[in-house]
């Protein structure tokens, strides 16, 4: 049971800093241009420095909000072939974008704040990158 649990820790935080990864700016550090995780870090280090602590700026903040909206995507297209193979209706389609929305919302402006100090701005940001494509998905495709 451990090495499950392990196993899904590990997972979810490779996905978490894939973006980290895959940041293709490149920059200098010591004499030496980077790209990938390096670069990134030397980014949010200078974005942090100009702007304040927590604050990324407009340009890594886009860059992330990019492969949030990306999950979000990818999240739609799953559940709803989840809802279709596993229960067959689109009633669960609903309900599991419902379920992903408060659990998002309960992420963003709660769990986010107390456990890693993100500011409201950011959350805000996150919440609207998540939540409007499952319910623009909702309003064009489910609905008419």
């Amino acid at each position: 049971m451990r090495s499950i649990v392990s196993f899904f820790k590990t997972l979810y935080a490779n996905i978490v800093a894939l973006p980290d990864h895959l940041y293709p700016f490149a920059c200098e550090i010591e004499g030496r241009i980077v790209r990938g995780r390096r670069s990134y870090e030397q980014a949010v280090k200078s974005a942090f420095k100009i702007n304040g602590e927590g604050r990324f700026g407009y340009k890594l903040l886009l860059y992330r909000e990019s492969f949030h909206f990306i999950g979000a995507l990818l999240f739609i297209i799953s559940a709803g072939l989840i809802s279709k193979t596993l229960f067959g209706s689109d009633v669960a389609l609903y309900v599991l974008l419902g379920a992903a929305i408060l659990t998002l919302s309960f992420q963003e402006f709660y769990v986010h704040p107390r456990r890693y100090g993100q500011r409201s701005q950011k959350g805000i940001a996150d919440w609207f990158t998540w939540v409007f494509p499952m319910v623009g998905y909702i309003l064009l495709f489910r609905l008419w």
